[in-house]
């Protein structure tokens, strides 16, 4: 039967695809020889209690480097400039040379402008990029800059970035997003295996002759996926990418499910928009096991044997992403395998079926309407997410 023999292919190219990720190990780099100058901004906005406590988090400077921390905030009217105030003062206290600027940024897209902003009036021969949500003390700044200017696949690494994870969970919504980052085919560690072009803003360096090279941050303000174009005119300047092995730690908590779904909306919009055929991975791959298991099941009624394998595959394949995920994410496998994870594919089927169904976008109180490629329609409005980015 044809139906047949195409699930079943279905099924097994989901567990090829898992094998052939699982096989791919990341490439570690030892320390650079040298003194370096480290630029660390943090764009933020908003005083949510997350990026309220991550703020005041205190990062740990190898030896070697010099280190100048700058939190980037729009106005004095947002209520992130008294807390960056008072994280600049407690980091002083703490022998890091920091300081909390006003970047008068109007957007479209903020967080490309706040860096702007804060790289153009600051020196540093390496930049790095931490977002408001991130705990400090499980960045690994030594392993974050050494790939910087090695080469990977013949070419110099020109951004080397760490996955986010997250621990926290005071609701259902967090529980999905800490699941999705933490065991799914999402989990960015793991993503990264199988998209080596990947770049998540979150937590990134580079030098500041490749930012130079790129345009520097304001040429990417008109785009929602600042980090996915940071990414594309890296490829296309000759550089390569570098997926860190050590996670960092977000503390975003206290979001509904349709925070959650909204937020991989925004992320799939900007696949979407830039990299289309990418979309089809989630049915196919990505989130795929709940309409697998779903194939399984109406399949028993028709050929047994076929259903019991499909679903057996399934099974056993997430299973199997989810402690492949874990284990990227540096977390606890207890209590990793059970509703979460299915949840969490869920979630992305759901934010996909909404991203083929609209071309817009719902960003706090706003909706925005993105164009072909990817760039911001409309300008009046500031775009910026409070935990500073979308992973």
């Amino acid at each position: 039967m044809v139906l047949t023999a195409i699930l079943l292919a279905w099924a097994a190219s989901y567990a090829f695809v898992a094998a052939l990720v699982a096989s791919r190990r990341p490439r570690t780099h030892g320390t650079k020889e040298g003194d370096h100058h480290v630029l660390l901004v943090r764009p933020v906005t908003g005083d949510a209690p997350a990026v309220a406590q991550a703020m005041s988090t205190v990062p740990r400077v190898p030896p070697g480097l010099s280190l100048r921390w700058v939190a980037a905030v729009a106005s004095a009217d947002d209520p992130a400039w008294p807390l960056a105030c008072r994280a600049a003062a407690t980091l002083r206290a703490a022998g890091i040379d920091a300081e909390a600027m006003l970047t008068a940024a109007r957007g479209p897209n903020r967080k490309a402008e706040q860096l702007a902003a804060a790289t153009a009036a600051n020196d540093g021969d390496i930049v790095v990029v931490i977002d408001a949500d991130v705990d400090l003390a499980s960045v690994d700044l030594a392993a974050l800059i050494a790939p910087l200017g090695a080469t990977a696949g013949g070419r110099p690494i020109g951004v080397a970035w760490s996955p986010p994870v997250e621990t926290r969970a005071t609701t259902l919504g967090d529980r999905i997003s800490r699941a999705i980052l933490g065991g799914s085919w999402q989990a960015f560690g793991v993503l990264a295996r199988l998209d080596p072009r990947l770049l998540v803003g979150k937590c990134f360096a580079l030098r500041r002759e490749v930012l130079d090279a790129l345009g520097g941050f304001a040429a990417l303000r008109r785009h929602l996926g600042e980090d996915f174009e940071l990414a594309r005119r890296v490829v296309a300047g000759g550089w390569t990418l570098h997926c860190t092995a050590h996670p960092v730690r977000s503390l975003a908590c206290g979001r509904s499910v349709s925070e959650v779904v909204d937020r991989y909306v925004r992320w799939l919009w900007v696949v979407r928009a830039q990299r289309p055929l990418r979309l089809l991975a989630y049915p196919l791959w990505l989130a795929a096991a709940p309409l697998l298991v779903l194939a399984g099941l109406a399949m028993l009624g028709v050929d047994a044997a076929a259903g019991a394998a499909i679903l057996g595959t399934t099974f056993a394949t997430r299973g199997a992403v989810a402690v492949m995920a874990t284990r990227a994410g540096g977390l606890p496998l207890r209590g990793r395998l059970g509703l979460d994870v299915w949840l969490a594919d869920l979630a992305l089927l759901w934010a996909l079926v909404r991203v083929l169904g609209s071309r817009e976008v719902r960003w706090a109180d706003r909706t925005l309407r993105l164009g072909e490629d990817g760039r911001l329609e409309s300008s009046p409005e500031a775009v910026h997410d409070p935990a500073g980015g979308r992973g």
